[in-house]
């Protein structure tokens, strides 16, 4: 999963009308290296100033009132 990917994922919901998106959140389940890197990601997409990068086990984004959760896998 790449920011990338998760932006054209959320479009798609948020542009299919048959969704119904009030309160929805998604929870992404990844690998430990997909985790990583995508927490790293979205960290220096929203904190450009911020040089420390800290990784989290479990972190989260609303993108347009979606909420996605994003876990490690065991």
């Amino acid at each position: 999963m790449t920011y990338e990917k998760l932006i054209e994922t959320i479009s798609a919901i948020i542009q299919e009308p048959n969704i119904y998106k009030n309160g929805l959140t998604l929870t992404y389940s990844l690998t430990n290296q997909e985790h990583t890197a995508l927490n790293e990601e979205l960290f220096r997409q929203t904190n450009q100033y911020s040089k420390t990068f800290t990784p989290n086990d479990e972190f989260e984004v609303e993108i347009d009132g979606i909420l996605v959760k994003f876990v490690k896998l065991p």
